[in-house]
């Protein structure tokens, strides 16, 4: 899925004073949908369908922390040569 392909719900508005001035009821609902909108906007942000699974970001992210350091560090091991392989790997993953 994608973020253009994301469905916005807005919950629906009530008015308990419509005799307001009409200043006042434009401020009141501009201030309600783009509150709903700040929800959706961070709803959509986290959502599974556009990050993933979070265990699998999670996963992929400590893959890549533990080869950036161990892939260097096994191939200084073996020699200078090994040594910048591994630094490439390790930035790599």
């Amino acid at each position: 899925a994608s973020i253009a392909e994301a469905p916005l719900t807005f919950t629906s508005f009530m008015v308990g004073h419509v005799f307001e001035s009409p200043q006042t009821l434009a401020r009141v609902i501009a201030t309600h949908y783009s509150s709903q909108l700040t929800k959706q906007i961070f709803a959509i942000v986290g959502s599974l369908a556009i990050l993933g699974a979070p265990a699998d970001f999670i996963s992929n992210v400590g893959t890549g922390v533990r080869d950036f350091f161990y892939e260097p560090i096994n191939g200084a091991v073996h020699g200078p040569r090994q040594f910048i392989e591994g630094l490439e790997a390790g930035t790599s993953s």
